[in-house]
């Protein structure tokens, strides 16, 4: 799951953001798994703000400016924009739409739940200060996972291979992900005798590969890679791989 703080219209409201905000509208799970064969899922959504807020929600495939008009993505959320009073549940309901999906591997989407508080009127404010807002937009994965996939969800990470290389006088960590399953790693750490190294992890699509930027290593030393991988309820899980 991931937040961004927004600055922009909100369709026809101005935003103002601040680093200090946290979201408060939030959700049951970080991730969402669409089984195929299924015409819908459903995920709880709760305001815990100590106020009423606005949300509007849609599903895109992760850019990064997207909007619910310029989405693209086989999935819609329902309903798209409702109201939340404080400590109050709404049920999203998030509905295939029919189109061709990739049947050999898992495709991903991105729930974006966007916040809006009222605006508030405070006379020691000026009119600029009380037009000014704050905005959240909360981004959570959607897995449409196919069925009779070759292998279980669980067994993806332990299929991962890692071994680096020189890479335009760079040196790179390359892993291998055979799968048809995404791996999302949160972090790593890489052991060749007593040097070891920690880099931040990330996304490995199915049937792909990544690399990740590492320094002070040797390419062709064998080592030890310690890695966290989440899992379909957004644990993170350990596990080790051979640095090949």
């Amino acid at each position: 799951m991931r937040r961004r703080l927004l600055c922009g219209l909100f369709y026809g409201l101005v935003l103002f953001a601040s680093a200090l905000v946290q979201a408060g509208v939030t959700t049951e799970r970080t991730r969402v798994i669409f089984p195929a064969g299924s015409n819908e899922v459903s995920l709880r959504v709760a305001n815990i703000n100590p106020y009423p807020v606005m949300v509007q929600t849609w599903i895109d495939d992760g850019a990064l400016n997207s909007t619910p008009d310029k989405s693209i993505s086989a999935f819609m959320p329902l309903p798209p924009v409702f109201s939340l009073l404080p400590s109050e549940h709404r049920t999203l309901r998030l509905l295939y739409t029919g189109e061709r999906i990739p049947s050999n591997r898992e495709s991903v989407f991105w729930l974006n739940v966007y916040e809006i508080p009222p605006t508030g009127m405070d006379a020691r404010q000026t009119p600029e200060q009380q037009r000014l807002i704050v905005a959240m937009r909360t981004q959570i994965k959607l897995f449409y996972r196919p069925s009779e996939l070759p292998m279980k969800a669980v067994q993806a990470a332990g299929k991962l291979t890692f071994s680096l290389r020189a890479a335009d006088q760079a040196m790179v960590l390359r892993i291998e992900n055979p799968t048809p399953y995404y791996v999302t790693l949160s972090g790593l750490a890489i052991r060749q005798g007593m040097k070891q190294q920690s880099i931040m992890g990330d996304m490995i699509a199915p049937l792909s590969s990544l690399e990740l930027p590492v320094a002070d290593l040797v390419v062709g030393q064998r080592g030890e890679v310690l890695f966290n991988w989440i899992d379909d309820d957004g644990n993170a899980q350990d596990a080790s791989a051979v640095l090949q």
